[in-house]
């Protein structure tokens, strides 16, 4: 996961977020923002934020939970817990913590 705006002397951290409906795409663009300044304030270079979208859900969890065991990755930002734990369904955030090592860090202040 080698991108010329990653800081290779960071850990690395991903990220997570579900798109609701009726979300632009400049506000999912923002809250990118936000997690790569949260990351960063934390000590860790953001690498990709996985976006999941209701058509193709659960696609986009399954593929973080792929790269955080491919590239041993050690936490994962989400700007709520809601992204992990919405309501009515399953907790993914139960999930990744079970079967993976990654800390989940929820930057709330977003």
């Amino acid at each position: 996961m080698s991108r010329p705006d990653i800081d290779p002397t960071l850990p690395l951290m991903l990220g997570y977020l579900c798109e609701p409906p009726l979300h632009s795409q400049a506000a999912t663009e923002k809250l990118k923002i936000l997690l790569k300044a949260f990351a960063r304030r934390e000590g860790y270079a953001l690498g990709t934020v996985y976006v999941e979208h209701l058509p193709t859900a659960p696609a986009a969890f399954e593929a973080l939970l792929e790269a955080i065991r491919r590239y041993e990755v050690d936490a994962v930002v989400v700007p709520t817990k809601t992204h992990l734990e919405p309501l009515g369904e399953p907790s993914k955030m139960q999930r990744l913590t079970r079967e993976t090592n990654a800390r989940v860090l929820v930057a709330e202040s977003l």
